[in-house]
């Protein structure tokens, strides 16, 4: 990659933002556009079992933006890990009910980060701050 690890850094967090952003105003083509469409991608929602398959992933996003009591989610303290060609952003999402801790798995397609997975689920506990390590490139 000719791109410096600050930047390539940046541009994983930017993408991590535009799934939270995609959430928050239930734009359904803001979601689409923030999945890959040419790797495989999983789910897993909060309590649910695994989704797999664009569609079917896309479907279970269809069904939570579309609902009228769609929680509002912050996310909080996002912490980018990259990895050549991939990347995890590990962060808190801060819910009316409480705090869910979640994984967002992206990868470079044609260039661009897109989400391969997402898991959230139930924290009993807050994180603990994490140091932070270098990211792999």
């Amino acid at each position: 990659m000719s791109q410096g690890p600050d930047k390539i850094t940046a541009e994983l967090v930017a993408a991590n933002e535009a799934f939270y952003d995609a959430f928050d105003t239930g734009d359904m083509d803001a979601m689409a556009e923030v999945w890959a469409a040419e790797l495989p991608v999983a789910c897993i929602h909060p309590g649910g079992g695994a989704i797999t398959g664009r569609e079917e992933v896309l479907q279970s996003w269809r069904e939570i933006l579309s609902a009228s009591g769609r929680p509002a989610i912050q996310c909080l303290e996002p912490e980018p890990l990259v990895f050549n060609d991939s990347g995890l952003v590990i962060c808190t999402e801060a819910l009316a009910g409480g705090r869910l801790v979640a994984s967002n798995l992206f990868a470079l397609e044609n260039g661009v980060w897109r989400m391969v997975h997402h898991q959230a689920g139930p924290m009993n506990t807050p994180m603990p701050r994490r140091s932070s390590g270098p990211s792999l490139h």
